[in-house]
């Protein structure tokens, strides 16, 4: 009699499960399984289980957004994409923060909701901040688009030019929000934004019709910003999305200038 071949997704459930110190009867009962299921499931006998019957499972194992993605992609099955949970932010908050501390150049830290996580040292010279501000801490887990489209906050404040940066940051917001624009959680937070700030309904309105809006990216324009003592700063920003949990990324400003990279250099110092 031939042996059933374990599946990649059965294997994983499995190591998931052992991660977790729960048996497999624990697991069927916290999942409402019937007895000896999820023991067919890890042996490959069961080779395409329901989508519903996964989530169960996953859930009574307590899996993190990473662990849900990888098990349901081997059964063959596209995992939703829900906004970071606290224990996903802490993981994003500790993975980043070695190169967070390495950059030389301000660089934060965001969530796919726009939420500001973490950020370097670099960055509370550039808003004119000391190491012991509150106002920082007061930006921490905020959106920071409501604050780039707010002409009251101290974002808006370092725009040299506001009506390129806003358009710029616009196009690149709409390409890195289109993996999640199915998503309950992003209908409803483009909806806050365009009912709760004029200027982003007005930049968002011109942009939409724009079709070249959903082909750009953050490192093929310059944006420039204002240093507290007035001094023009020009830089790239570049992406770099947080493995293997693509809902986080890291966003560096790398001077695109002499003026600004001896300005970078002198906040490093300090």
């Amino acid at each position: 009699m031939l042996k059933q071949s374990r599946t990649p997704g059965g294997e994983r459930l499995r190591a998931l499960r052992q991660h977790a110190g729960k048996t497999q009867l624990a697991v069927e009962l916290e999942a409402d399984l019937g007895s000896g299921y999820l023991q067919r499931v890890e042996s490959g006998k069961v080779a395409q289980p329901e989508r519903k019957t996964l989530e169960r499972i996953l859930s009574a194992l307590e899996a993190n957004y990473r662990a849900r993605a990888e098990v349901l992609d081997l059964f063959g099955y596209t995992a939703a994409k829900p906004l970071p949970s606290r224990r996903d932010v802490a993981w994003a908050c500790r993975a980043c923060r070695p190169d967070l501390e390495a950059a030389l150049m301000p660089a934060y830290l965001l969530d796919c909701g726009q939420r500001l996580l973490a950020w370097n040292r670099a960055v509370l010279p550039l808003l004119g901040l000391g190491p012991d501000d509150p106002e920082m801490e007061q930006l921490r887990y905020r959106c920071v688009i409501d604050a780039w489209y707010n002409p009251h906050s101290r974002l808006y404040a370092l725009i040299a030019e506001p009506e390129q940066f806003l358009a710029q940051m616009m196009r690149a917001l709409l390409h890195e929000m289109q993996p999640f624009r199915q998503e309950a959680w992003c209908r409803l937070l483009f909806k806050r934004w365009l009912s709760e700030l004029p200027l982003f309904r007005d930049y968002w309105s011109k942009t939409i019709s724009d079709e070249r809006s959903a082909i750009a990216a953050r490192s093929t324009e310059y944006w420039g910003l204002k240093a507290p003592d007035g001094a023009l700063l020009q830089f790239r920003l570049t992406v770099e999305y947080v493995r293997p949990d693509p809902r986080f990324r890291l966003l560096c400003f790398l001077p695109a200038d002499a003026e600004t990279i001896q300005r970078c250099a002198l906040w490093a110092r300090r």
